[in-house]
């Protein structure tokens, strides 16, 4: 608004692929056209199809504005919005339980995932493994009745009380009830998300960035898509393009993140899992070691809990494809190494660079065992 950009505070809905419809919370209807549309509407938190589920859950949207602590909270789903709210809960002194379907962070590095999991078990957070809820009521005594049994469907029902039921279990974008079937746009119809290249849909003067893009259907895939920054970037380059004569595109590939659960996690780069699909586990090597932060000695705290890893392509020198890493402040570390990374860096180029000692970051300038040796990855000392 300080640079004269006009702004309707308003639900926009297409009428025809050059009009969209703006209605105010106060019933006020104003029309819009214009030669480009970008849709950015992002995504709401997607609630399981069980009784009494958004009635007596929270989402995440939700567990900052609560005027009361939380209190003993379940946290429903194991994506990274689960494991990092149920690790602040914690955190704050309360009793934190998850309820997992299937698998930890999926569509991260699993071996990274599990060691995130296996850190907070043994902080205190329990794990509800391989389980889903069947209902959600309330109790005689004002808290809230879990109802779960096992994912597989078989074994006997299971009930717990909790003060708080957080619900994590995805998102569903918000393309649906904005009049797309008015444009032409086409959909993926099984997660209402667009397809797009270089943002643009398939009809040319409509484009889409964020959480509404289509991650599998890029070339190649990605499931970054969601995050804010990524958004971010893909909006200054396409404004760029359409008004300042740039041909510059987004790249989705070798987007870094962080998970910032008790034990932080970031990646930049292919997974191993991925790694291995896309070059052949043959010419995949895989750096690692595990390590303990100078600043947890004095405490004691997590012989061997940090871990780090290079996974290398052997047919490109040794070029690096997935760098990760689970320690205190990963992310901070992740942002630099991304933009070696980014630049095509090889093991050699890690090994030439000179640590700064005593950090974390400085593994990856030392790493020498690799998982094709068999060797011990642990560190007994400094």
């Amino acid at each position: 608004m300080s640079n004269a950009v006009k702004y309707y505070n308003a639900f926009a809905t297409f009428v025809d692929e050059r009009t969209v419809e703006a209605e105010d919370k106060k019933g006020k209807k104003t029309t819009i056209t214009a030669d480009a549309f970008v849709i950015a509407v992002g995504g709401r938190p997607k609630y399981p199809d069980i009784p009494g589920a958004k009635e007596h859950c929270i989402t995440s949207d939700d567990v900052f504005s609560m005027a009361t602590p939380p209190g003993k909270t379940l946290v429903i789903g194991a994506s990274y919005v689960a494991l990092e709210c149920a690790g602040f809960i914690h955190g704050t002194g309360y009793d934190t339980t998850v309820m997992m379907r299937s698998i930890p962070l999926r569509g991260f590095d699993q071996q990274m995932a599990m060691q995130i999991k296996n850190y907070m078990q043994e902080h205190g957070i329990a794990f509800l493994d391989k389980m889903v809820p069947v209902s959600v009521e309330l109790a005689p005594s004002g808290k809230k009745l879990v109802t779960w049994e096992a994912a597989s469907g078989g074994g006997d029902k299971v009930t717990g009380e909790f003060d708080t039921v957080l619900i994590a279990t995805g998102r569903d974008v918000c393309t649906k009830s904005m009049g797309l079937e008015h444009t032409g746009v086409k959909l993926n119809e099984s997660n209402g998300k667009i397809p797009t290249v270089d943002e643009r849909t398939n009809v040319p003067h409509i484009y889409a960035i964020g959480d509404v893009i289509d991650g599998g259907a890029l070339t190649p895939p990605s499931n970054l898509t969601e995050l804010t920054p990524v958004a971010i970037q893909a909006g200054k380059l396409l404004a760029s393009r359409l008004f300042g004569g740039s041909t510059e595109t987004m790249s989705y590939q070798n987007v870094p993140t962080t998970v910032y659960t008790p034990l932080e996690y970031g990646c930049v780069g292919l997974t191993e899992e991925e790694a291995e699909k896309t070059f052949g586990a043959d010419n995949i090597e895989v750096y690692h070691s595990y390590f303990k932060p100078l600043e947890w000695t004095l405490p004691h705290r997590g012989d061997n809990a940090c871990y780090c890893k290079l996974v290398c392509n052997t047919l490109d020198s040794e070029r690096v494809v997935g760098l990760h890493v689970c320690g205190p402040n990963s992310g901070e570390m992740t942002q630099g190494m991304a933009v070696a990374v980014m630049c095509g860096a090889t093991k050699k180029d890690f090994d030439r660079t000179v640590g700064i000692h005593p950090t974390n970051v400085e593994q990856f300038t030392t790493l020498t065992v690799t998982k094709r040796s068999g060797e011990a990855a642990e560190t007994t000392g400094c």
